[in-house]
């Protein structure tokens, strides 16, 4: 009965109440409603352009389109248990920090690496192929987002205090070696793409392609997901501002991130609106 009490009182203080802050509901309401509303048409864009497309879909941006959708419909289920059950809609906004804390940069990184093997390695490339590189990569994010989300909400209750510290902790440590990972790919790209070619300074329409990729990539990474590491580890040591502040701003940089990408990704290659795509096939 004490271990119970012990966890309870630790769930508890880490998990603080936050119906009493004033603006608190609205604040996730807004969240949960831009995050659905304005994410949900974007992410279909994409997934309508990669599996019309007449190359080979790209696996990777498609899982990280489907990803973020699933994303977007927990934000939709967590608006309705913020009104229905407001006691029990913390676990769900927690599970919703962690599964887009762990799944997002993960997916990032793994597209920066396809990109990396590419422009640095280009005769290893096509090995990626035929080793299935893209399909290991999008199974292991959901491997590893989904059960350390329910891990993370569901540990202060069943597991001891210092494996629950583990499993708490194991979310940042795997974005900062993620974003580490994405932003030294990020620069040795731009630094071999940059370099002059047989043609000079100027860089061909691939080569221009694949440095605004690197440039938005890398720019999420540093307006989003770092912010978000700093953000949890400054205030750790005090759960009420953590829980009732922090947390609902990281997970608003988090739903931005899963937004600007797609952006980025769309506009980089021309089809971000329909018409203008039409245009750009009219004039060749």
């Amino acid at each position: 009965m004490e271990g119970s009490i012990g966890n309870v009182s630790l769930n508890s203080s880490k998990r603080p109440d936050c119906q009493c802050e004033s603006g608190h509901r609205e604040f996730l309401s807004l969240v949960d409603v831009v995050t659905f509303l304005v994410g949900q048409p974007v992410v279909a864009r994409l997934l309508w352009v990669s599996l019309t497309s007449n190359r080979t879909p790209d696996v990777l941006n498609c899982n990280l389109a489907v990803f973020h959708n699933v994303q977007y419909w927990i934000s939709a289920v967590h608006l309705f248990i913020l009104f229905m059950l407001p006691r029990e809609q913390q676990n769900l906004f927690r599970f919703l920090l962690v599964f887009a804390q762990t799944g997002g940069p993960m997916n990032l990184c793994y597209i920066c690496m396809q990109r990396y093997v590419a422009v640095i390695h280009p005769t290893s490339y096509p090995l990626l192929k035929k080793y299935r590189y893209a399909e290991v990569c999008a199974a292991t994010v959901w491997l590893l987002s989904v059960p350390l989300a329910f891990a993370n909400t569901l540990a202060p209750v069943f597991i001891s205090p210092l494996i629950d510290q583990v499993v708490d902790n194991l979310p940042f440590f795997l974005m900062v070696c993620m974003c580490l990972m994405m932003v030294r790919s990020s620069v040795k790209m731009a630094r071999a793409l940059l370099k002059p070619g047989p043609e000079g300074n100027r860089l061909s329409p691939a080569k221009r392609r694949a440095c605004r990729a690197i440039r938005a990539t890398s720019a999420v990474t540093m307006m989003f997901y770092v912010p978000v590491n700093v953000l949890q580890k400054v205030t750790a040591q005090d759960p009420c501002t953590l829980g009732c502040v922090v947390t609902p701003g990281c997970v608003l940089l988090l739903s931005a991130a899963s937004i600007v990408h797609p952006l980025f990704y769309l506009s980089t290659h021309g089809k971000l609106f329909a018409c203008r795509e039409r245009e750009r096939k009219a004039s060749r």
